[in-house]
């Protein structure tokens, strides 16, 4: 089991990353129609994104072992959980919706 937590550690890290940039670049993006429709539509696919990312942090959390290569102990990964966390709230407007 260690074996594979270490294997997906090694790559969520990653995924967080461009998930993080995606999403900031998306959301960024807001559409140029006043098309109610397309508004909600957009705003819909980032609160996919935002759960995707939510998924990717809660699969970073099980793993907190430090990723193959890499020198980064449980603390570090920690860490790096708790920046990408703020920068997920900073994007949201600290503003997500339970479901």
């Amino acid at each position: 089991m260690n074996r594979l937590k270490g294997l997906v550690a090694a790559q969520v890290d990653q995924a967080i990353e461009r998930a993080i940039a995606s999403y900031h670049a998306f959301a960024q993006a807001e559409p140029q129609s006043t098309d109610p429709k397309e508004f909600a539509a957009h705003h819909a696919a980032c609160k996919a994104a935002l759960a995707h990312l939510d998924l990717l942090l809660k699969i970073a959390r099980i793993t907190e072992t430090p990723a193959p290569g890499t020198s980064d102990t449980a603390d570090d990964r920690l860490a790096t959980l708790a920046v990408a966390r703020e920068a997920v709230g900073a994007i949201a407007g600290g503003d997500e919706e339970e479901e």
